[in-house]
């Protein structure tokens, strides 16, 4: 099986449009080094913005934002274990799934949730909204990534959340998180639509 790095430069050479997205998350993805050596990353290969941040980042300021970059991408590290009796959440350590999947299960395909910290999947009904609970077939729509046959977006219509799926059926190579980010396109198109991603990809999208 090839590392999240191999997966996403494969992906930054079929998708153009997310390169950039793909290449510096090829270089975070399986971080496990301290603060220092994450700044020297996001000095190497970041976008403009994270630049400027890593050039003025202590760990004072990665402690007061518990939910930023740096602090995401190191709490990866030793995620938390906890109760968690919530179905919309990991059951592990209680984050927000950041991506669907479908894995092959028998004579079909088994829905799974991905966590956004320690990427633990769980399954979860397939016809059901994370985030609200929505159960109606007719509030969650699913829609094709243009170019990308093996991911969809799926929305909830009733509290206007999405998140995409990543279909291992038709790309048996795929890593979810890694994959997800080549959906760079419908993440634009869906902010564009009013929708709130159920939770942003350690990239900021």
């Amino acid at each position: 099986m090839s590392t999240r790095r191999d997966r996403a430069r494969a992906l930054a050479a079929r998708f153009p449009a997310a390169r950039e997205a793909l290449l510096f998350y090829g270089e975070i993805a399986d971080f496990e080094g301290d603060w220092r050596e994450l700044r020297e990353i996001a000095l190497r290969h970041g976008p403009a913005m994270l630049r400027d941040a890593a050039s003025r980042l202590t760990a004072e300021r990665i402690e007061a934002e518990p939910a930023g970059f740096f602090a995401r991408v190191l709490a990866r590290r030793n995620p938390p274990v906890v109760r968690v009796v919530e179905t919309g959440v990991c059951p592990s350590c209680g984050h927000p799934p950041q991506v669907a999947c479908l894995r092959p299960e028998g004579h079909g395909t088994v829905f799974l949730l991905a966590c956004s910290l320690c990427r633990r999947e769980w399954t979860f009904p397939r016809g059901h909204c994370p985030v609200c609970g929505e159960t109606s077939r007719d509030n969650i729509t699913y829609f094709a990534a243009e170019g990308i046959p093996h991911i969809s977006t799926r929305v909830c219509e009733t509290c206007g959340r999405y998140l995409h799926v990543v279909n291992l059926e038709k790309d048996p190579e795929a890593i979810p998180d890694v994959d997800e980010v080549a959906a760079l396109a419908m993440d634009v198109w869906a902010a564009e639509q009013g929708w709130e991603k159920v939770c942003p990809n350690l990239i900021g999208i």
